[in-house]
């Protein structure tokens, strides 16, 4: 007899760990350098802009505008059903902070479009540990 697969679930590191297990609480942080106060994604231990290695994890705004999207055709992930959407998302903290993450919306939505804002969900994934990605919701204009 065969058993189930195990749901797919994130490759956690020393450096990613607390970014998913904020996930898990459906919370979004960054890492923010000590010295320059730049944001950081993905985790890592020292500084781009300024080499330092000291820094901490912070809450995020959980908005950002739409730079990209592909509409994925073929699932490559078992009980995915396509088409789905995956955006590519730049943060309000700082320009070059740019995340993946589903589109919680139809393939065919009219409101996607380049520079359209999002704000951040979460997808539980099946299994355990806990984990969840990220899921983005258009911010519909009250004008």
């Amino acid at each position: 007899m065969t058993e189930p697969s195990r749901p797919p679930h994130p490759a956690v590191d020393r450096d990613s760990a607390a970014w998913w297990a904020a996930l898990a609480r459906h919370e979004l942080v960054f890492q923010r350098c000590g010295e320059c106060a730049t944001w950081r994604w993905p985790a890592r231990a020292m500084c781009n802009d300024c080499g330092s290695f000291g820094w901490g994890w912070f809450p995020a705004s959980g908005r950002g505008v739409i730079t990209s999207w592909i509409v994925n055709h073929h699932s490559f992930l078992p009980g995915v059903p396509a088409p789905y959407v995956v955006l590519s998302v730049r943060m309000d903290e700082q320009p070059d902070l740019v995340l993946p993450g589903a589109y919680d919306g139809p393939p065919d939505d009219p409101a996607l479009e380049i520079g359209a804002p999002v704000r951040v969900g979460f997808s539980d994934l099946l299994g355990e540990p806990p984990a969840a990605l990220l899921r983005w919701s258009i911010i519909q204009s009250t004008a």
